[in-house]
């Protein structure tokens, strides 16, 4: 990574205190690079991975051109004196730092926010962000889907990027008149320190539920990775989370947010179809009721986090009713797709929470019946895909069929999500997702609703090491063509 503003010696100081091996550098550093791949560069931070560990290729990084090496091993004994070297705690928050430095630190210079949670994160970014245009700012954001930077949108490679990306992301909005960015964090960028160097405006978990245990653990350090998220608020910002008081005993039709330094956000569900929904929302500096053209109880939530920041930020009621009005639909989250025989959703649901709140929100809708199709991905945290099938068995009729199965033998995943199905459930399985998506468009009546879940906006599915093109509203819209030429003109 060049870096816009050359970092001397009081700002190297500043993050990585005074060398530990030889001296300074002889000339400010002008470049960064964490992989060995990308060299040459001034200074090489060897960040400590899961799978590889950048500290194997430091002298490799030294023939390159490093001139200075950010470690938190100690110095190698035969180290040229010309290079600089320092042993920090950690490498990870060293590399933010130095990345948003270098950048000029442009995060300092307009609102950042922060989203985390299991289920929600994409949406409620959308929520945040559309009451934030209404106040007149110039808004960006990192998502799942798609980089919103200065009047650019492209498409993601990943949830949260690592800290040079974000870094560059935040200076080149800035330079386009950008006034806030909104983040979507997942559970490895807050534990890997891929917002390093920031501090947030406001932050939120949108919710806690299961997912990634294959590298968290145990749910409960999962969990407590989320909460960590409220780290990179200062003192006086507000922090949104699940109130530990939400559970069964509360209202059916209430929905409740504790809100660090603030009162709590509470939501009232007044009313909800397919076309939408309304609630009464009561925040620290809002109170009013809200109209989403996103139906479901998630969406109410996730809304009522994006309003409970806002009103945080002193951002007026006016502004959260017409930001939360506005707000479209993500890609892939519940979207619909026009069918000449019942109703048709796409889904990313691909947690036992994100599926029960897609049936909780149809299930009173559904005057037929309500089927899901869904799989579970390889090579991911095991222990959810029974309980898939457990929360799955709330439908009409299940079709279990691949998602991302990657390394795994995709029948071997499916027969364990189906240990979950509870007796007396329609379903069957099918290894091919294409298949599986023509026998529930074929099984189709009048009053039916059938979710396609699993996948929602991607693109792809993986299965071994190579990645197929497999888009589900795509392949939906053609199955429907072809098996009701005579309805094109209602197939969107």
């Amino acid at each position: 990574m060049s870096l816009r503003v050359p970092l001397g010696r009081d700002t190297l100081g500043e993050i990585l205190g005074t060398p530990h091996l030889n001296r300074w550098p002889d000339r400010a550093i002008s470049s960064i690079c964490n992989d060995h791949r990308k060299m040459p560069a001034d200074l090489f931070v060897a960040v400590q991975g899961q799978r590889h560990d950048a500290t194997d290729y430091i002298r490799d990084a030294i023939k390159d051109g490093a001139r200075g090496i950010v470690c938190q091993s100690p110095p190698f004994s035969d180290v040229d004196a010309s290079v600089s070297w320092w042993q920090v705690e950690d490498a990870r928050l060293a590399l933010g730092q130095l990345a948003h430095a270098g950048a000029g630190w442009p995060g300092r210079k307009m609102r950042v926010f922060g989203i985390t949670g299991t289920n929600g994160k994409s949406t409620t970014v959308g929520y945040l962000s559309s009451i934030l245009q209404e106040t007149g700012r110039k808004v960006g954001w990192m998502t799942t889907l798609e980089h919103r930077v200065g009047d650019r949108t492209t498409r993601s490679s990943m949830t949260t990027e690592d800290p040079m990306v974000i870094a560059d992301s935040l200076a080149r909005h800035l330079e386009s008149g950008g006034t806030d960015m909104v983040l979507e964090v997942s559970s490895h960028a807050i534990d890997q320190q891929r917002i390093g160097g920031l501090s947030l405006t406001a932050a939120a978990i949108t919710s806690l539920g299961r997912d990634h245990l294959d590298y968290h653990g145990t749910i409960e350090q999962y969990h407590e990775t989320k909460q960590r998220l409220g780290d990179w608020c200062p003192d006086g910002s507000a922090f949104v989370r699940p109130h530990p008081q939400q559970d069964s005993s509360a209202p059916a039709g209430e929905i409740r947010f504790q809100v660090e330094g603030f009162a709590d956000a509470v939501a009232n569900i007044i009313d909800g179809g397919f076309e939408g929904s309304s609630a009464r929302f009561q925040t620290d500096g809002f109170t009013g009721e809200v109209k989403l053209r996103q139906m479901g109880r998630h969406n109410v939530s996730n809304a009522l986090v994006a309003s409970a920041i806002a009103a945080a930020n002193q951002i007026s009621a006016t502004h959260i009713v017409a930001g939360i009005d506005k707000a479209t639909a993500v890609a892939g989250r519940l979207q619909s797709i026009e069918s000449p025989v019942g109703r048709i959703y796409i889904d990313f649901a691909h947690t036992p929470d994100a599926i029960d709140a897609v049936i909780s929100t149809l299930r009173p809708l559904v005057s037929g019946r309500l089927i899901l199709l869904f799989g579970c991905g390889g090579e991911r945290d095991q222990g959810k895909r029974q309980q898939m099938g457990s929360s799955a068995s709330r439908a009409d009729h299940l079709i279990v069929t691949s998602d991302n199965p990657r390394g795994e033998d995709p029948q071997q995943i499916i027969d364990q999500v189906l240990t979950g199905v509870s007796a007396g459930v329609d379903h069957n399985a099918e290894v091919n997702r294409r298949l599986a998506i023509e026998t529930a468009v074929k099984m189709l009546k009048p009053d039916d609703v059938l979710v396609i879940a699993g996948k929602g906006h991607e693109d792809t599915q993986q299965i071994g090491d190579r990645f197929h093109s497999f888009d589900d509203h795509r392949v939906t819209c053609e199955l429907l063509e072809q098996h009701y030429p005579f309805s094109r003109e209602v197939i969107g």
